[in-house]
């Protein structure tokens, strides 16, 4: 039987990720980028499967897809990948087509920019393991640059708010005086006993007991668990859609207090220097597919993984013994193809796999059938190509009273000459923007971004960021300086309509969504699920979640198989030791059906 890494302990509120497994493939956070290298890449000894059985269909090919494939093909599997459009699903580069000239490369598009947060220990682990383009020792994690901080723009002349730290040494004394300034401003809008409540409530989530989240704010919406109601609108606009909408595409009024919670508390510990890898978050030094996805493509290829790119996967056939039994895909030009193996890796996005769920698989596992009560949103971006670089800062700036919830990234400040390597050699910038809430009317054209032509959105989206920055004399988007917009092409209009589809949408965490998130293991012995929709550390849209799961994914299907390979390496959430204790006792408390002992009357 395979070395379990990790496994789902029952309890009164379904499987909940918990213990870590510790083989030969373990990595310690902080000891990432030289340990991989130590033990060389592909590290783990190809133990193949009991038998003959040992060919898998990896069904999706992005980051969880990439992610299954690479941790079985290292233990000796025989991997097919099948994907319908590209590999790398949501994370891959999307070249803007016939814009390369000289010897460049086309302009680099994308679904949205890519951000690694400290608290993501998965996906930097696989990073760690995929050699780097061009050969010798490096690998794709050696290819991550840490951001500073993070810019919080207001559009009403307070100062904006930028959380950043000088690598070069102590802040200076303008960046002292502007910090000062902006935290009275922010804060000062607030009445004090609203800053003093969500204080409170950060401290009662974060001391409370699994049972407790599972049971009591899995179920509350993340409004109702700061009173929003009761509150000031900057309150909500701070705490409320600043914590929800912009980070996950969710919105307050839906979103599960317990997933937003554990990103609120991550990001938090991640500031303070727990729990993280070292920084607050990291970004890469090209475009994702270049440094990333091709290197991981052309690695998974030496090792011999087969990669059926343009083909979708129609069916599944369960057979009479209750495995599946095949599947079907259709291709290129009309061509059908059948999908033959042992084990099966559904890795595709949630809207996607359910729609492969037969009749006679929702009976086999009805909580394949539960997954139709899942919820998707949009968040998609569009890429400004500037003339000149605009650099607001080493990090991320999030526009808190943009309409559509707008976070942009300066990427040319950490991709080299821009202009030399990209486009036609005009430009200088790829302003990268994601737009997180699409039903809410613009300044401009006073329509939603979905009710919006392409062109209308670039136009509105560059006038929220500039009533933002300019405000307080930060001239970087001039009129002059826009060459040309990209937006992400999952954006379409149906028989030439005035309405915007999305044909790449994110999952979000309603309150209650977890009872009908799927585990890693179905009722289908064969049948393995991997995508940041099944159950994991987070609940949330994130490379971390869908990295995550594929490894339970992987170490459930070893168990299946009967593998001697080492299991994943798997982590728990970080928890303060200091913390530990009254979690444990806030559990005690909720057995005995009592609140968390913070949770008292609070008078406004």
């Amino acid at each position: 039987m395979a070395r379990r890494g990790n496994t789902e302990n029952a309890t009164e509120n379904g499987p909940e990720p918990q213990s870590r497994g510790r083989g030969r493939r373990t990595f310690l956070a902080g000891t990432l980028g030289a340990g991989a290298i130590a033990l060389g890449f592909g590290g783990v000894p190809a133990l193949a499967a009991e038998g003959a059985r040992r060919r898998v269909a990896v069904l999706g090919g992005g980051v969880a897809g990439l992610t299954a494939a690479q941790e079985l093909v290292e233990r000796g599997f025989e991997v097919t990948v099948w994907e319908r459009k590209e590999l790398g699903g949501k994370s891959r580069t999307i070249p803007v087509p016939g814009t390369g000239t000289g010897g460049r490369k086309d302009l680099p598009g994308e679904h949205g920019f890519r951000y690694v947060p400290g608290f993501y220990h998965h996906l930097p682990e696989t990073m760690a393991r995929i050699p780097a383009a061009g050969g010798g020792s490096e690998s794709v994690h050696d290819h991550l640059v840490a951001q500073a901080g993070v810019l919080y723009s207001r559009t009403d002349g307070r100062e904006d708010l930028q959380l950043e730290s000088n690598p070069s040494g102590l802040p200076s004394l303008v960046e002292i005086q502007r910090l000062v300034t902006a935290l009275v401003q922010q804060l000062g809008a607030l009445p004090a006993r609203e800053t003093a409540f969500f204080a409170r409530q950060l401290a009662i989530f974060a001391t409370s007991g699994e049972r407790r989240r599972f049971g009591q704010w899995e179920k509350t919406p993340w409004r109702d668990f700061l009173r929003s109601d009761e509150m000031s609108a900057e309150f909500g606009k701070l705490f409320g859609e600043g914590l929800t909408t912009a980070l996950v595409a969710s919105r307050p009024d839906i979103a599960s207090t317990r997933a937003t919670g554990i990103l609120t508390e991550l990001y938090f510990y991640a500031l303070a220097g727990h729990g993280s890898t070292g920084t607050l978050g990291r970004v890469l030094d090209a475009p994702t597919s270049e440094s990333w996805i091709q290197p991981w493509v052309a690695y998974l290829k030496q090792r011999g993984v087969r990669f059926q790119v343009g083909w979708t996967v129609e069916e599944l056939t369960l057979g009479g013994d209750g495995r599946l039994s095949g599947g079907r895909a259709s291709g290129p030009g009309g061509a059908s193809g059948a999908i033959d193996a042992d084990w099966y890796v559904c890795a595709m996005p949630m809207e996607r796999a359910r729609k492969l769920w037969s009749p006679a698989l929702r009976r086999a596992d009805p909580a394949l059938a539960r997954m139709d009560k899942l919820r998707t949103e949009w968040m998609n971006g569009i890429q400004f190509y500037l003339d000149r670089p605009a650099p607001v800062l080493n990090g991320f700036v999030s526009y808190l009273d943009s309409p559509w919830a707008l976070v942009s990234l300066s990427e040319a400040q950490y991709w080299g000459d821009f202009s030399a390597q990209y486009g036609d050699g005009r430009a200088a910038e790829s302003f990268s923007v994601n737009i997180a809430q699409w039903d809410e009317p613009g300044i401009v054209y006073k329509k939603p971004a979905r009710e919006c032509t392409p062109a209308e959105i670039a136009e509105e989206t560059l006038a929220q960021m500039r009533a933002a920055l300019e405000d307080t004399g930060r001239s970087v988007l001039p009129e002059d300086s826009v060459l040309r917009w990209h937006l992400d092409p999952a954006i379409t209009y149906p028989g030439g309509g005035s309405t915007a589809a999305n044909d790449e949408p994110l999952i979000v965490s309603e309150a209650g969504s977890w009872d009908n998130r799927p585990g890693h293991r179905t009722a289908v012995p064969n049948l393995f699920l991997a995508g940041d929709y099944v159950r994991d550390n987070l609940s949330c849209a994130t490379m971390e979640g869908a990295n995550e799961t594929a490894k339970r994914a992987v170490n459930s299907l070893l168990e299946a198989a009967g593998s001697d390979a080492d299991a994943c390496a798997v982590h728990d959430l970080y928890v303060p030791p200091e913390f530990s204790l009254l979690r444990k006792a806030d559990d005690a408390r909720y057995r005995l059906g009592l609140p968390h002992i913070l949770d008292t009357p609070w008078k406004f």
